[in-house]
């Protein structure tokens, strides 16, 4: 990866002054509100848009009807029929994905739908990157240096992060994949949710700005310890997380480190955690079926602390020292039905000399 060298912080009238724009017009953009959103296009997309929706579907090959049905898969608003809005870059990019699909490399649903993903997911890193602008100093910046601006000119390194990640994730997925496929139980997982405990209460007491740092601080804990034993943060939600594990020791030992720093966190109030073990089905990075909703019914089941395993997982780790076990008999679970239900805590022993070795970069 080529060094990202920092630039000093420019103001938007730097930016357009940069483009030629003279002072009248600049002057006359502040005075309207739309200099920053000009010096935005100039930074982020440079490119000049001379195609309208039909001058695109015509050059990539297609109907306009696709263009438009890749550009919201995609995530983007659509544009007024005549306008040009389209660049030499969007032809480029919307030929490799139907190519892909002419070539029959990838299905054209297929392609659709990683085309979802990926537009949600780069969304997401874009507002969090704007978000986080914002969040240094709870205040838009002065002129010395627009957020717009700011933004942009983190697109090098922004750019190269992304493709760096993405490379190392998709060998930990493909790898993920191998390991489930090749299972002697089949496509079999550990699946939890951790739920704070009190969070509507919590929430009702913090301004804005503690609210932001109790969920950023839940967040951290929860990727560092699943990351940690090999395993996957699927999604946040809100004061919940759901996260994924092949191993069930590694997820056991999951969940019993998350309740244990909550525990002595002096901000987080308690933590409640639910596990089961079994086939998942996985689309667009989520998880899906009984297990996954088993999971999620088990971290209503006790007080602060409770770390709730469904008979699967219970049978899976049986012989393990590490982990205790008492079983709660019978408990209803919502949309479920009756369930035999277990409590997990730490056995007699903080590490089983079999355990096998979590796999590397999951």
């Amino acid at each position: 990866m080529a060094k990202f060298r920092v630039r000093r912080a420019r103001t938007v009238r730097e930016v357009l002054e940069g483009l030629g724009l003279p002072a009248e017009a600049i002057d006359e953009a502040e005075r309207a509100g739309t200099a920053e959103l000009l010096a935005l296009d100039a930074v982020v997309l440079p490119e000049k848009a001379k195609l309208t929706a039909d001058e695109l579907a015509e050059k990539v090959g297609i109907d306009v009807v696709e263009v438009r049905r890749y550009w919201r898969a995609l995530g983007f608003v659509d544009v007024v029929a005549d306008e040009p809005s389209y660049s030499k870059r969007d032809v480029a990019i919307l030929k490799s994905l139907v190519g892909l699909t002419r070539d029959g490399l990838v299905d054209p649903d297929i392609a659709f739908q990683v085309a979802r993903v990926i537009g949600m997911s780069v969304a997401q890193v874009a507002t969090a990157v704007v978000d986080s602008g914002l969040s240094r100093s709870g205040e838009r910046p002065d002129d010395g240096g627009s957020l717009a601006v700011r933004s942009g000119d983190l697109l090098p390194f922004i750019s190269e992060v992304i493709d760096y990640a993405f490379r190392r994730h998709l060998r930990a997925a493909t790898r993920r994949r191998v390991l489930l496929a090749s299972s002697t139980d089949g496509e079999t997982q550990v699946v939890g949710f951790a739920d704070l405990v009190r969070f509507s209460e919590m929430s009702q007491q913090l301004d804005d700005r503690e609210l932001a740092e109790l969920v950023g601080r839940f967040d951290r804990l929860v990727h560092d310890i699943v990351v940690r034993h090999g395993g996957r943060t699927v999604k946040m939600i809100g004061d919940a997380a759901m996260f994924s594990v092949i191993d069930p020791g590694a997820a056991a030992l999951v969940a019993l480190e998350l309740s244990e720093e909550v525990a002595n966190d002096p901000v987080l109030r308690g933590l409640r955690v639910g596990l089961a073990s079994g086939p998942v089905l996985a689309r667009d990075g989520d998880l899906y079926g009984s297990v996954v909703n088993i999971a999620s019914r088990l971290t209503s089941i006790g007080r602060s602390g409770a770390i709730n395993v469904d008979q699967s997982l219970r049978a899976a780790l049986s012989g393990d020292r590490r982990f205790a076990f008492r079983s709660l008999g019978q408990r209803p679970l919502r949309h479920i039905g009756d369930m035999r239900v277990y409590r997990l805590s730490r056995g007699p022993i903080t590490r089983h000399p079999a355990s096998p070795p979590t796999p590397a970069d999951a």
